[in-house]
């Protein structure tokens, strides 16, 4: 191969390195300057895999360039050269395999000419195929750059999860954290709708077109990231990145010391802001972190230990937002994640709700103290209000004010319908229900919600079809096994609801509440002696595991059992069960419902004048 050929010759192409142009026979095939240049460089190194680094570093000398440019541009030539020519070898790069010639002397135009000829029409070809290829070159330096997309096009964007290039899991909570931070702050901007993490994180460790998410998410742009830490130091690169051209609109890269995280996360969210819009760019970014590094790292690593959604995870949560309050006292976000875990802690049973519920009280009234625009601070608000005052019009008022800050968060329209639904206003909840689902359709609590909402409301069949789709999303997920053998007890199909509920206690090592379930399933089917022996056991095992007096007395309701069960009622009471605000539509309560005493205590919790 000479050194400095003309042209390439390869598989029935030609392409002519002067006039970069690419040829197939004598027809001209179309292809933009920058995805020939990849072309030349590939086929200069024919046989080797040319890394993308290398790509994106020569064919790019001058700027930064996310990788998701290259990939448009390899794109392109597969389709106009065919995809077995260029290889992708998985994260390296790429490598010319076609079967390749060179020429290192003139090359003939697209339709050869007798020699006879020449000499006549040779000035007056030159002069009209200088005169071509210079309104061609103009006009390819014209088309060169990526097309920017007007700024009013971008109406929607979705934040990817950034990707972890460290080679540490230890640093995924901050990949994670900065992704939700960045969120967070973008869905202040007027305007601009902007995807939930719940329904971005789907893509995290997934290699998918921005065309393809372009498509399934309905948004016109995507923010991609890439994070490295070295010690101390942190390197972020970012990019924007338009869905249906997949041409990169904006892209940057961060070099910063651990120490300036907070400070970096406020930068990000100026840059793309003002990347996304001119317009937008004077909306203001409202700053909701702490300006304390480490209290921000230990925020984060709070949410990425919530995110487990067990026991022990909501635990290391409370450690690390108790830390993140230490270092920063006015810190409103780590309050209200504070809030959240205790409160957690306490419906779920893994704590005494007497013991959970100061705790709660005190960060979610700091958090909206603190901040009273942030939607998680009334979120957590809300909650407290629900699950231990019982006070469901106070909760109704903190959901939609925290909807109306951030109508993105998939949480609040979630427990808005909680609300609903033990107000009787089932067509309101099941409206709410579905839009936490669209916000978030991949969180499998947030799908069930639905199903829970259709059987208090009389509606099983439709209930029974929403556990079904989720299990079918997740079959591992115990707790709509759950819901869905109590949904089948109801149904009078009495097997398949204890299998069912036998396989939810299974998969969760026996927890309290699932085994209470199962209690239930045996006392609607009339075997009476296995559910008296369930609550021995629950019982017996009550000074080692807390067990929540309303699970028992759930049991004894649906066995009619009257005295017993208001026997345990009364303890729910004195314990302040959370979910005694549901006493008005849970169908498990309908053998008691006509006593006096059940009046009573509907009264006292505070729900007669709501029915």
């Amino acid at each position: 191969m000479s050194s400095n050929p003309n042209s390439y010759h390869f598989e029935g192409y030609r392409y002519d390195v002067d006039q970069g142009v690419l040829f197939r026979g004598n027809d001209r095939v179309d292809a933009t300057p920058k995805s020939l240049e990849i072309l030349k460089l590939l086929i200069e190194n024919s046989g080797r895999v040319v890394s993308k680094e290398e790509l994106l570093r020569q064919v790019w000398p001058d700027s930064f360039v996310e990788e998701a440019n290259l990939s448009h541009h390899i794109f392109n030539l597969r389709k106009a050269i065919g995809e077995k020519l260029i290889e992708t070898v998985p994260k390296r790069g790429y490598r010319f395999v076609g079967k390749l010639e060179t020429s290192g002397g003139p090359t003939p135009g697209p339709e050869a000419l007798p020699r006879s000829r020449v000499w006549f029409i040779a000035p007056i070809a030159v002069l009209i195929l200088a005169a071509i290829f210079g309104a061609w070159l103009l006009l390819s330096r014209r088309t060169e750059p990526d097309p920017p997309v007007p700024p009013e096009a971008i109406r929607a964007i979705a934040v990817l999860p950034f990707v972890n290039e460290s080679g540490s899991e230890d640093v995924e909570y901050l990949a994670d954290g900065m992704t939700e931070t960045l969120i967070s702050n973008l869905s202040q901007v007027s305007g601009l709708a902007i995807k939930p993490r719940s329904a971005v994180f789907r893509y995290k460790g997934k290699d998918v077109s921005a065309a393809q998410i372009g498509s399934e998410m309905n948004v016109n742009a995507i923010l991609q990231g890439r994070i490295t830490q070295r010690g101390q130091d942190l390197t972020l690169f970012l990019s924007l990145v338009d869905t249906s051209s997949e041409y990169q609109l904006w892209g940057k890269q961060y070099v910063r010391k651990l120490s300036d995280l907070a400070a970096l996360q406020s930068e990000i969210g100026r840059d793309v802001s003002q990347s996304l819009q001119q317009r937008l760019s004077g909306s203001g970014l409202r700053s909701t972190h702490s300006q304390n590094p480490e209290a921000y790292r230990q925020y984060l690593l709070g949410n990425f230990y919530w995110k487990k959604f067990t026991e022990e995870g909501v635990r290391m949560a409370i450690t690390s937002y108790e830390r993140a309050i230490e270092l920063d006292p006015n810190y409103a976000l780590a309050y209200a994640g504070l809030a959240n875990s205790y409160s957690v802690l306490g419906v779920n049973g893994h704590m005494p709700v007497r013991e959970a519920e100061p705790h709660v009280r005190v960060a979610s009234e700091r958090s909206v103290a603190l901040d009273d625009k942030s939607a998680a601070a009334h979120l957590s608000f809300g909650a407290y209000k629900m699950f231990y005052q019982w006070d469901l019009l106070g909760a109704e008022l903190e959901y939609k004010r925290s909807m109306e800050l951030d109508p993105t968060y998939p949480t609040a329209p979630e427990l808005y319908s909680y609300v609903l639904q033990a107000l009787r206003r089932f067509d309101e909840a099941e409206f709410y229900a579905k839009r936490a689902r669209d916000l978030d359709p991949i969180t499998l609590l947030t799908a069930e919600n639905l199903g829970t909402i259709y059987r208090h409301a009389g509606r099983l069949d439709e209930s029974l079809a929403v556990f079904e789709t989720v299990i079918g999303m997740d079959p591992s997920f115990a707790d709509a096994r759950f819901e869905r053998a109590l949904t089948l007890s109801l149904l009078g199909r009495h097997e398949d609801a204890e299998a069912e509920a036998k396989r939810a206690v299974d998969m969760t090592n026996e927890a309290t509440h699932m085994v209470a379930g199962l209690g239930i399933v045996y006392a609607r089917a009339g075997k009476e002696r296995e559910a008296l022996l369930l609550i021995d056991g629950l019982v017996k095992n009550s000074p080692t595991k807390h067990v929540s007096p309303l699970d028992v007395a759930l049991i004894y309701s649906v066995l009619d059992d009257r005295d017993k069960a208001f026997e345990w009622l009364e303890k729910s009471y004195a314990e302040r069960s959370g979910w005694l605000y549901e006493l008005n539509v849970n169908p498990d309560w309908d053998n008691i419902r006509s006593d006096e005493r059940f009046q009573d205590l509907v009264r006292r919790v505070g729900l007669s004048h709501l029915d």
